[in-house]
């Protein structure tokens, strides 16, 4: 059992140099208890995951997607009452991290999909918020997107991938850029830097088009999936910072 201080701490130094105006108050948003015996992680911070952590005796649950956005919390709807009275009913603290743990240069969503991949050198592209959240590099070799879709599979939790070839391509990929969850944006970048192939979570009606003119290859592999990456990077390198035990809780979305 440690200090949730000194986990607080550990955590802030992971991502110290990465602060930014982000959309998710980054940090310990609940301070539900003052010891950490187990830590539990999680891309979301639902009530589906503040039960799971609670059932695992966790203290601690650490997402990517928070509970206090923006401005914060204006007013509570019936939904966030029933999420924040189980976190201190059962003194379990919350920690969120969202745009810092995409950027981050080694474990952040983006660098695990770039090592996942194989991708070198690794280089960062798509700026979002001050941060480059996106990264890039070449593959050994052409490489057909089923083998590139298969690696994923086998790599994430709950991701089954949705391919979109560019007709100039003929399906293979080069150089790939990778920018989770929410990167159909990323897209109109990808031309000018080479990258033929990009991965993100979700595609966009909107950029089905453009990729194909744009002769850019898409691998859709979900946003659920694409933010674990990072997500479990983190608990690895934590769980070898600190003596405590932790947990992935895995509830895909579906998305």
């Amino acid at each position: 059992m440690v200090p949730l201080s000194d986990v607080r701490n550990a955590l802030d130094a992971i991502f110290a140099g990465l602060a930014t105006d982000d959309y998710s108050n980054n940090g310990l948003q609940v301070e539900a208890g003052q010891s950490v015996s187990r830590i539990a992680f999680a891309v979301d911070a639902a009530q589906a995951t503040i039960a799971a952590a609670v059932a695992a005796r966790a203290d601690l649950l650490v997402v990517h997607h928070g509970i206090s956005w923006g401005g914060g919390m204006k007013y509570l709807t019936a939904m966030d009452a029933r999420r924040v009275q189980t976190l201190f009913a059962h003194q379990l603290s919350l920690y969120a991290c969202h745009l810092p743990l995409d950027a981050h240069p080694v474990i952040g969503n983006n660098a695990r999909l770039a090592a996942i991949l194989g991708l070198a050198p690794i280089r960062p592209f798509h700026p979002c918020k001050q941060l480059m959240i996106g990264r890039y590099g070449q593959l050994a070799g052409p490489t057909p997107l089923s083998d590139l879709a298969a690696t994923l599979a086998q790599s994430l939790p709950d991701c089954a991938c949705r391919l979109f070839p560019a007709p100039a391509t003929n399906g293979l990929a080069h150089c790939v850029g990778v920018v989770s969850g929410s990167g159909a944006d990323a897209i109109e970048l990808c031309p000018s830097l080479g990258i033929d192939t990009l991965v993100t979570g979700e595609m966009l009606h909107q950029y089905v088009h453009a990729a194909r003119e744009l002769g850019v290859n898409v691998i859709s592999a979900g946003h659920y999936a694409t933010e674990c990456a990072g997500v479990m990077a983190l608990q690895e390198r934590l769980q070898q910072t600190l003596p405590v035990p932790c947990i992935f809780i895995n509830e895909p979305t579906g998305l």
